[in-house]
């Protein structure tokens, strides 16, 4: 009779410990395949500043943002790259000031300024966008808004985020390291330029696990606009 009543608790037990493992499985999301991005930054960098910092792409917000930013990721662009504005607690942009010798494509912005209604994505603390080109603006003199090229800047507070809320293609969210980047945006800036950082803080490696999916490659234009840079041969390619 002992033996018996042991493998019956033993069978309940079991049993109940079947249902809450189920129970368990159930709370988790496995429908999420969206990609994430792995950017590493270097700590012998003058700023002493390493860590890695993850991002959730939302290719279904800014589909064509998105495919562009990882065709980049995989031409190794965001690899030792340095932070190259900062607002302390508010904003870093990473990017190269001489893209234009690695990158001479651009893309339509995806926001509803720019008359596009797919992107709903609002900025707060941890929004990834793409800059836009503050350089680049046509013949009326306003920004170029689909001047995207590369370059991209992380909001590190919902206050600063409102000023680019549907002026700016939002591609993703910071998932884990922001406090990384919250140190990068509390490195002192020169005095001469109130934005840029007195200390490097850069990226090593850029990586992107795309959950098995496959992503086409982005469509883009050749660009237009660049006062001080554009030759006539630099025009005169593929639109």
């Amino acid at each position: 009779m002992k033996n018996i009543k042991k493998v019956i608790v033993l069978t309940v037990f079991c049993v109940i410990i079947s249902i809450v493992l189920g129970m368990l499985c159930s709370c988790v999301n496995t429908s999420n395949k969206n990609p994430v991005v792995t950017m590493k930054f270097d700590p012998e960098s003058k700023s002493g500043i390493g860590g890695t910092v993850k991002i959730e792409l939302y290719p279904e917000k800014a589909p064509n943002s998105v495919n562009f930013f990882i065709g980049l990721i995989y031409n190794k662009f965001y690899n030792e790259l340095y932070a190259t504005k900062v607002y302390a607690g508010h904003y870093v942009e990473i990017g190269d000031a001489y893209y234009i010798k690695k990158n001479d494509r651009v893309i339509a912005g995806e926001f509803t300024d720019n008359g596009y209604e797919g992107n709903d994505v609002e900025f707060e603390r941890g929004t990834v966008g793409l800059c836009l080109d503050s350089r680049s603006k046509n013949k009326d003199g306003e920004l170029d808004k689909n001047s995207a090229n590369g370059d991209i800047f992380f909001i590190l507070s919902d206050e600063a985020g409102k000023d680019y809320t549907g002026k700016y293609a939002a591609i993703g969210k910071v998932i884990s390291g922001i406090e990384i980047l919250d140190k990068i945006s509390n490195i002192g800036t020169s005095g001469a330029i109130n934005y840029q950082p007195m200390y490097s803080a850069r990226t090593t490696k850029t990586t992107v696990d795309l959950k098995g999916k496959t992503y086409p490659e982005a469509m883009t234009t050749r660009r237009k606009y660049y006062p001080g840079y554009v030759t006539d041969d630099f025009l005169d390619g593929e639109e």
